[in-house]
């Protein structure tokens, strides 16, 4: 069991790496009380994850961690080696977990607890099974016995908590565990993450990309930028006007839904033109019903979001628009040509005309440089001569923000946000008619999430493309477009004006997603 009172104490904890030229954390002091929760929020690399390695007990090869770490009434240890008092149990998530492709999840977990309970795997399989059925909507040992490729990011996200509940730990190291999941489903987390510690009595340390989790759990928070603290306290305090620049830049894309001021529409020509489309199933087959028709337009310069659960049917349709399936019934006209009547090669051609930028860093050929990414949809597509290449190139790399990388570098070697900024400067540099945007802000932390919306909104400005834009988030749907479809089980159940679904939704599923991401509000109106 937790001992009751005893805290733990961290003194100037430090972090560097051998040759680098400034350390990864500097002089980190905290104090946490048992039950106590504290959120730790920056971009990449301020510092969050070098705390995780020191606290975990864990360094990677070659880190220097200096620093005193003090549990309780004992004596004072040093960081970066496992307290012989502490139980520490360390929660990643579904993207970031080792996992090996050819074992199923559900042995790999229960090899995982065994170790860490230095009990036998029988043992070990009875408790993860215990922590899972106290656990809503969490799947079972059935459902979490195959293979990591045949599992959604949110079933193996269950067994992974389940994985660090069963520790009964004094200090839960939370890793970024809901980076990728949906928002409806990260609540769900979140409210068990809640109750467990409420059980346990642990100490929660969590890591956070963007702010959702951190308003939705409470307790404090410290921002930190380039291995120091920026600030700390309340979010209904860091959310106020008189917080560091810093911490305002990370929050200011989350203010409370209500008071979006909605945009205007594009007015510009129509690019894309639905007619009488007959929407794919998702439902089982033997689940009879009329399918539902969509007739719509979108013109130059407006915004559609297609906002729904995964399964729910967006990326169906998305594909039927743009020609990567075929349309049964009903008319898909892009740029005045009906793509069902076109030749495989027209279509190919046709499909130069329409962008696509994705949340999946798998989506650029890893193999490929920055200049040739950028350079090769204008070189195959257009032929044009290298001189005009190369500055069209330039122009849009300096646009986005990657001028200074030399464009021999390869994508392999680039972050999550250079991949996805890479994915727009190849947008810019092809002109297109439409956009598709799916999950563009997937996976990013608050810092970089706020660059991208930056970008994909002067992107849209100034080259005027309709932007198709799918996600899960109505936050993300709220910063991008104007309209929305929301989908429920290949149905379209509302349609409309985004800042209308949002004060008033009309469907349950509506206001599920919308109550996902909505921020609670303190009575002066702050986020807390």
């Amino acid at each position: 069991m937790n001992q009751s009172g005893s805290f733990l104490r961290l003194r100037d904890i430090h972090v560097g790496r051998r040759g680098a030229p400034r350390p990864q954390l500097d002089c980190f002091s905290l104090t946490m009380a048992p039950g106590e929760a504290v959120v730790l929020l920056g971009e990449a690399g301020c510092g969050k994850e070098a705390l995780m390695r020191a606290l975990s007990g864990v360094p990677l090869r070659g880190d220097e961690i200096g620093g005193t770490l003090q549990f309780g009434e004992t004596e004072p240890e040093r960081a970066g080696r496992r307290l012989s008092q502490l139980r520490v149990a360390y929660l990643t998530g579904p993207r970031a977990c080792p996992l090996y492709p050819n074992a199923s999840v559900l042995s790999q977990l229960v090899r995982i607890l065994s170790t860490r309970l230095d009990a036998p795997r029988s043992s070990a399989r009875a408790e993860l099974e215990l922590v899972l059925g106290r656990m809503p909507a969490a799947p079972t040992l059935t459902e979490l016995d195959k293979r990591p490729a045949k599992l959604d990011a949110a079933t193996i996200a269950w067994g992974l908590f389940a994985t660090a509940f069963a520790q009964t730990p004094d200090l839960l190291l939370a890793d970024h565990p809901l980076t990728g999941i949906e928002p409806v489903k990260m609540r769900a987390f979140v409210d068990v993450l809640k109750s467990e510690q409420k059980r346990q009595g642990f100490m929660l340390l969590y890591a956070a990309m963007g702010t959702e989790v951190p308003a939705l759990l409470g307790g404090r928070m410290i921002v930190m930028r380039r291995g120091r603290v920026v600030e700390e306290g309340p979010l209904s305090r860091l959310s106020g006007a008189q917080a560091h620049a810093y911490t305002r830049m990370l929050l200011r894309d989350r203010a409370p839904l209500a008071s979006e001021t909605p945009r205007t529409a594009g007015r510009g020509e129509p690019v894309l033109q639905i007619y009488d489309l007959e929407l794919p199933s998702t439902r089982h087959k033997s689940a009879a019903r009329p399918r539902d028709r969509l007739t719509f337009e979108l013109r130059r310069g407006a915004a559609l979001a297609l906002v729904g659960e995964d399964g729910s049917g967006r990326h169906a349709l998305a594909r039927r628009i743009i020609g990567l399936e075929r349309v049964r019934s009903g008319r898909v006209v892009l740029d005045a040509v009906d793509i069902g009547i076109l030749s495989e090669t027209m279509l190919t051609r046709l499909r130069r005309r329409v962008a696509y930028i994705t949340g999946d860093d798998h989506a650029l050929d890893p193999r490929m440089t920055i200049a040739d990414t950028v350079s090769e949809p204008l070189r195959a597509h257009l032929g044009l001569p290298r001189d005009i290449i190369s500055g069209y190139r330039e122009a849009a790399l300096k646009r986005v923000g990657l001028a200074s990388l030399p464009g021999t570098r390869p994508v392999a070697t680039l972050s999550p946000f250079d991949k996805r900024r890479l994915q727009v400067a190849r947008a810019i540099v092809t002109a297109p008619l439409l956009a598709v945007l799916d999950e563009p802000l997937s996976g990013l932390d608050a810092f970089a999430q706020s660059v991208m919306r930056d970008l994909l909104r002067v992107f849209r400005a100034e080259e005027g493309p309709a932007l198709l834009l799918i996600t899960s988030d109505f936050s993300v749907a709220r910063s991008l477009a104007e309209t929305a479809f929301v989908f429920k089980d290949g149905a379209i159940v509302e349609r409309g004006p985004i800042a209308e679904m949002m004060s008033a939704p009309k469907d349950i599923s509506t206001r599920t997603l919308v109550d996902a991401v909505r921020m609670p509000e303190t009575p002066s109106g702050g986020l807390s």
